[in-house]
């Protein structure tokens, strides 16, 4: 696995100069349209380059940081945009909410599979929501960030086994680790993970990471970033 791993950064770093390459072209850098979606690719690259060399115990790629939660949530939405295409909506609700310190990758990455998953709840398209709030907690004050889709939702069998690796309902292309991967990245990060679901009405996910640094509160009014 080491080696697959290592050869997969190899072929991710060739694939990240050739489109860095490509963006300084003057031809490309004339297109808005396409040099907005060279530059999201070079930025996908970018952070799969960073989680494989987390892999291999890379410190400075997974360094904790203060993190402006509204800065981190709207630095997705291009991703989620391209990923989750046309039909489906992409809606952020950031309420009062401090600052928080840790890895801006890990965070970033677990709210980017939980996307991918409510993408795949609607095949038809629908509403893809997150949002976050400074939350109240039996021992210290939390962030909760949801995300929330208007999909399939989850029988009650399915959510019970959610968190369970190689666990999938998907009939291709699924490999059952996103949930049990997002649960140890978040734990990871000294949080916890619910999942709220109801068949044919949609999923949400819930976060809750403590609050270490608390700063200015951030007051933002909801929007609808659709594509």
């Amino acid at each position: 696995m080491a080696g697959l791993i290592h050869d997969l950064g190899n072929y991710i770093q060739i694939a990240g100069s050739a489109m860095s390459i490509i963006a300084c072209r003057p031809d490309i850098a004339g297109l808005d349209g396409l040099n907005a979606m060279v530059a999201h690719a070079v930025d996908a690259l970018e952070r799969a380059g960073a989680l494989v060399r987390r892999s291999f115990g890379d410190g400075d790629s997974i360094g904790d940081e203060d993190i402006n939660i509204e800065d981190c949530l709207t630095q997705l939405v291009p991703l989620l945009r391209y990923a989750c295409g046309p039909r489906i909506s992409i809606r952020l609700d950031i309420g009062p909410a401090p600052q928080v310190r840790c890895s801006r990758l890990m965070l970033q990455n677990a709210l980017l599979n939980l996307a991918l998953n409510a993408r795949d709840a609607m095949p038809e398209g629908g509403v893809l929501s997150m949002s976050a709030r400074a939350v109240d907690a039996p021992e210290t004050s939390e962030l909760e960030i949801l995300v929330s889709d208007t999909g399939s939702g989850m029988s009650p069998s399915t959510l019970a086994r959610a968190f369970e690796p190689h666990f999938t309902t998907k009939a291709s292309n699924g490999h059952g680790l996103g949930l049990s991967e997002v649960k140890s990245s978040i734990e990871g990060l000294g949080g916890r993970i619910l999942i709220e679901s109801v068949q044919n009405v949609g999923t949400t996910v819930i976060l809750r990471l403590p609050i270490r640094a608390c700063i200015v509160p951030l007051i933002n009014s909801p929007n609808d970033m659709r594509p």
